[in-house]
C-alpha cells in the first residue's frame, strides 16, 4: 500500500464550483498509474476517507494534477501537509462530454467513499 505526506495548494476552484471541492496537492510524481482511487486521508488530526484523482489534466499549468476529494471536510487546510494512504483503484481516467455528465460520475464514484 502507497503512503505519501503532501502540502495543499490552491487550484482553480472549478471542483467547488460544480458542488465537490477538492484539495489539489503539490507532488506530482507517484508511482501509480494515472486514475481515480479510494484513499484514505489524515488532515486536521483526523482520518477521513476519500478519492483522490491522480493524472494528465491539461487546465493545470504542470499538465498533471494530484486532487482530492474529502467527505464531510470542510476545514481549511491550504499549505498544510496532510498524509494519504491508497487503498484501491476505482477507475481510470475519463473524458467526459460536459458537466452533467462529470458530476454524474462523480457522485457515483463517491459511493466508494
Amino acid at each position: 500500500m502507497i503512503s505519501f505526506a503532501a502540502k495543499v495548494i490552491a487550484g482553480r476552484g472549478r471542483g467547488k464550483r460544480i458542488g465537490f471541492p477538492t484539495a489539489n496537492l503539490d507532488k506530482k510524481n507517484l508511482a501509480i498509474d494515472y486514475g481515480v482511487y479510494l484513499v484514505a486521508v489524515e488532515a486536521a488530526k483526523k482520518n477521513y476517507s476519500a478519492l483522490m484523482h491522480y493524472g494528465a489534466k491539461p487546465t493545470f499549468a504542470e499538465g498533471m494534477a494530484l486532487e482530492l476529494y474529502i467527505k464531510n471536510f470542510s476545514n481549511y487546510i491550504y499549505n498544510k501537509n496532510i498524509k494519504v494512504k491508497i487503498i484501491k483503484k476505482i477507475r481510470e481516467i475519463k473524458k467526459f462530454k460536459n458537466k452533467d455528465e462529470l458530476i454524474k460520475q462523480i457522485k457515483k464514484d463517491i459511493e466508494y467513499v
